[in-house]
C-alpha cells in the first residue's frame, strides 16, 4: 500500500468523526462534499511534499475545529455531541460570523442589490 493512500486513510478517520457529529450543522449543505474534497485534496498535496508530518497537520485541523466546537456548543448550552436543536445551531454560527440570509419576499416591494447611490 503507498504511503500517500495510507495518510488518506488515517486522515479520514478523524475526518469521518467529525462529519459524523457536525454534517446536520454545516450550511450551505454542498459544504459537507466541498469540506470533503478540499480536505482530502490537502492532505493529499500535503502528503506528497512532506510525507506523513501531513497527518499532522491534519489532526491539528481537525482537533481545532473540534476545539471551536466545543467551546461554541458550551457558550449556547448545547451538548456537544448531540446538539438537541440544530436549526438554532446553524442560525447562532450564521449571526457569530455575521451572514444575513437573503430578505424574505413581500408583496409589493422589489429588493436589487443594483443601488443607484448617484455617484459616477
Amino acid at each position: 500500500m503507498s504511503p500517500l493512500l495510507i495518510d488518506l486513510l488515517i486522515a479520514a478517520l478523524p475526518f469521518g468523526f467529525g462529519i459524523a457529529i457536525t454534517w446536520r450543522l454545516i450550511w450551505p449543505r454542498w459544504k459537507v462534499f466541498g469540506k470533503g474534497l478540499a480536505y482530502f485534496t490537502l492532505v493529499g498535496l500535503l502528503s506528497s511534499w512532506i510525507g506523513h508530518w501531513s497527518l499532522l497537520l491534519a489532526l491539528l485541523h481537525q482537533g481545532s475545529g473540534l476545539a471551536i466546537h466545543l467551546w461554541f456548543s458550551k457558550r449556547h448550552g448545547f451538548t456537544w455531541y448531540a446538539v438537541e436543536d440544530p436549526e438554532r445551531y446553524v442560525a447562532l454560527s450564521k449571526e457569530m460570523v455575521g451572514y444575513v440570509d437573503e430578505p424574505a419576499e413581500l408583496p409589493g416591494i422589489e429588493w436589487s442589490a443594483n443601488v443607484d447611490w448617484g455617484e459616477e
